[in-house]
């Protein structure tokens, strides 16, 4: 048997559902809407609960000022320090802790929020102080109490004597504050409520790039060459150029094994590296250019590297004899197209040192000495060739006159031997050979005629320029004018033979 509801019933249930439904809706539209923070709430010690967000604001702002004038301890092995929170940027994020203060309790449905109140209320609910230090003051003011206790590393390095003895100066360990640990250690402090205690500086042990044994087992331990050459220092512009080339190569490190090459260290020879014009060997002659001068250092440098016994990969004589090295030890170089190169070839590292001053420069070459060989360079002459005499006639010269406008050079062809002496024993190396190109010798000849001097009477004189059948010369009793001296010859290059006193050009 189905029970029936009568009808007059429904409207009744009906208006009955949507009281229910609207009161809750109401209660829950009245606890959506949270204007104080949830009792329980509290922040570093401090209850929350029932205070609006402007009232939490002024109540974190009121804890940052007590927290920022409380001092905290700092120690650094005997060293104490006592300094305010406020001194090292302590900041709180009041706008942060207000809004998690015033969320608590407040999310979610309406079932779950009452739950979670009910919970705060009786567990209590303690926010984090979202606490910072503001990095450049925390580091400023750290670093200057520790400033005598910390320090960066120092690498190990070489010292070279004014004997040239070398020594290793130690290396030197370096200690700076951890001051991302000593933040999270003061903040964790406050954040726990346990100020006033006693907090270490963390330090951070920093190891440096070359150790003692680094450089120890480089290798250097003494003089290996040193090679110096003379120039003349009133050449301004040579002398320049040559201590710009000089500072390029000095202090330079070669680890074993490498290649060295001239060109690469010491760069383009320009007005914008700095060189200036000097004489400079080209096509045979000296003529102005920029870094004259560099192949002197090149030369100094080669037989440096000769004398250390190391191994020449690349290397060219200059087209003429230079002054300031024996035929068959010169190198020149050229930017782009020559080059001196040489290879380390020993097992430990080398060493270049150069100086250029008072007219000499001078290259050393340290490296491991011990049981160095003895090593002397020898060069000879094996052929000279003879220059050739080229006549020019000059119609600016009288006839019959002659100047030398070129003295010539002799060519030579040089052999040149490197004798390294090892355990009692000689050991001969033939080295690159040398040919120096003859340059010509040029004499200006006159080709213009000369003019007649005629005596009239009275003493008085006239120059008449000879006409057919008349003799030009002057007549006898009289003095003819006399030839003058010849011109000095420039002399820019060796002029060699037997006794002959040798003049060689600089470059």
């Amino acid at each position: 048997m189905r029970l029936r509801i009568p009808a007059y019933l429904y409207g009744s249930l009906a208006a009955l559902a949507l009281c229910v439904a609207a009161t809750f809706l109401g209660i829950a539209a009245v606890e959506g809407r949270p204007s104080v923070v949830s009792p329980g709430v509290s922040v570093h010690g401090i209850e929350l609960g029932g205070m609006t967000a402007p009232e939490c604001l002024e109540t974190i702002a009121a804890l940052e000022a007590q927290l920022r004038a409380s001092p905290i301890t700092l120690t650094l092995g005997e060293r104490v320090w006592q300094v305010e929170l406020g001194a090292l940027g302590l900041r709180l994020d009041g706008e942060l802790i207000t809004a998690r203060a015033m969320e608590a309790g407040n999310s979610g449905f309406y079932f779950s929020r009452v739950l979670e109140r009910r919970r705060i209320a009786r567990e209590g609910l303690v926010l984090p102080l979202e606490a910072r230090l503001e990095e450049e003051c925390f580091r400023q003011v750290v670093g200057e109490l520790t400033a005598d206790l910390t320090r960066p590393p120092v690498d190990a390095k070489y010292h070279i004597g004014e004997d040239d003895t070398v020594r290793i100066i130690p290396h030197q360990d370096g200690y700076q504050v951890d001051f991302d640990r000593l933040e999270a250690e003061i903040l964790a402090q406050l954040d726990q409520g346990t100020g006033g205690s006693v907090l270490t500086v963390p330090l951070i042990h920093i190891a440096p790039k070359y150790t003692t044994r680094d450089i120890e087992a480089m290798g250097l331990t003494g003089l290996l060459s040193v090679f110096s050459t003379d120039y003349d220092p009133s050449a301004v512009n040579r002398a320049y150029n040559i201590s710009v080339a000089a500072s390029a190569l000095n202090n330079l490190l070669v680890a074993p094994g490498e290649t060295v090459s001239f060109n690469r260290i010491v760069g383009p020879r320009s007005s914008e590296e700095g060189y200036r014009t000097a004489p400079v060997i080209i096509e045979n002659e000296l003529r102005e250019g920029l870094g004259g001068g560099v192949c002197q250092v090149s030369t100094t440098l080669y037989n440096a590297v000769l004398l250390a016994d190391l191994e020449v990969l690349e290397r060219k004589n200059h087209s003429l004899p230079v002054s300031y090295v024996p035929v068959g030890q010169d190198a020149t170089v050229v930017y782009g197209a020559i080059d001196l190169r040489f290879r380390n070839n020993t097992d430990s590292y080398l060493y270049i040192k150069t100086s250029a001053a008072d007219g000499r420069i001078t290259v050393k070459i340290f490296g491991n000495h011990h049981n160095h060989p003895r090593v002397e360079i020898k060069s000879v002459v094996i052929e000279t060739i003879d220059y050739r005499t080229i006549y020019e006639e000059d119609e600016n010269l009288e006839a019959g006159k002659e100047v030398v406008k070129q003295v010539g050079v002799r060519g030579y062809r040089a052999r040149t031997e490197r004798w390294i002496w090892r355990n009692g024993n000689v050991e001969k190396e033939e080295l690159p050979s040398s040919f120096y190109h003859p340059v010509p010798e040029i004499i200006a000849v006159g080709t213009r005629e000369v003019p007649a001097v005629v005596v009239l009477p009275g003493g008085d004189e006239t120059t008449e320029s000879p006409t057919a059948g008349q003799d030009p010369r002057p007549p006898e009793g009289n003095n003819g004018s006399t030839n003058p001296s010849l011109e000095t010859p420039l002399e820019f290059g060796p002029r060699m033979g037997d006794g002959d006193q040798e003049t060689r050009a600089r470059h």
